[in-house]
């Protein structure tokens, strides 16, 4: 079992890697499968086979056992555990060959499976028939429930908490960003940002705001300004790739009382 629970955990650190920038990449996704292989090869696999061969002689030396209800059910789970363990095997394979199917989260709650299987094999062998099955079955139930609210409840903290920590990176580029324009000029400015962040980290995008067209246009025109604002994008942590798509743009009061009765919202619009 401790097998089962660490492999897929480490499947959904090799499926996370894939979204890492080179050379972390390549890097991670290579130890991940040396763990993986070894893992699979030297404790998944005997442990299995050895589990099997315990139980097949447990009743070959006490056929009398067959008879029991609880054992019979319990094997159930027995078989649905050795078929979780080749599901695991088929997705450490496709891994292996680049195909990642199954997210981060669906590997998450994947992993949950193992746990109530568990559950259900020790939850016979101790109690056997000393409760009814309907509300043996009803606890399993509730308690399967139980373990993927936790999941998803669990994933929606890792989501805005991953939010809330890379809106921080955001504020603090921002005035950064806010901080150097200052010293190209002397006239009043702000740094708006927004976009879709989190939907695709390619939306962000920043617009400095002066006063007038002129300086605007100058601002802009000026490629070490420009290089050294996009060279403060690096804190966000984004892929490189992605780095590019983010807008860092001008604009002017002037363009906006002009073209948009000073509405700045129309004019980001």
């Amino acid at each position: 079992m401790a097998g089962l629970f660490y492999g897929v955990r480490l499947f959904i650190y090799h499926t996370e890697a894939q979204d890492k920038p080179e050379p972390d990449k390549r890097i991670l996704t290579a130890e991940y499968e040396r763990i993986e292989r070894r893992l699979w090869n030297i404790i998944a696999n005997p442990a299995m086979v050895l589990t099997l061969l315990a139980g097949i002689t447990m009743v070959v030396l006490d056929p009398y056992l067959m008879h029991a209800n609880w054992l019979i059910v319990k094997l159930c789970f027995v078989v649905g555990l050795v078929a979780y363990h080749f599901i695991c095997q088929n997705i450490m394979e496709q891994m292996r060959k680049g195909s990642f199917k199954w997210t981060s989260f669906q590997l998450r709650m994947w992993n949950e499976v193992a746990t109530i299987l568990l559950f259900a094999i020790v939850f016979l062998a101790v109690l056997k028939d000393a409760l009814s099955w309907i509300y043996g079955m009803i606890g399993l139930i509730a308690f399967a429930m139980i373990i993927m609210s936790a999941v998803k409840i669990y994933k929606n903290y890792r989501v805005k908490a991953s939010q809330g920590a890379f809106k921080k990176k955001i504020l603090t580029v921002k005035d950064k960003i806010e901080h150097a324009v200052k010293h190209y000029t002397a006239e009043e400015l702000w740094v708006s940002w927004f976009g879709a962040y989190d939907i695709d980290p390619k939306h962000l995008s920043y617009h400095i705001c002066v006063m007038t067209d002129k300086t605007r246009d100058i601002l802009q025109s000026d490629l070490a300004l420009m290089q050294k604002l996009r060279s403060m994008l690096d804190e966000l942590d984004y892929p490189p790739e992605v780095l590019n798509s983010i807008l860092i743009g001008f604009a002017s009061q002037e363009t906006v009382d002009r073209e948009y009765k000073g509405n700045w919202y129309h004019y980001f619009k």
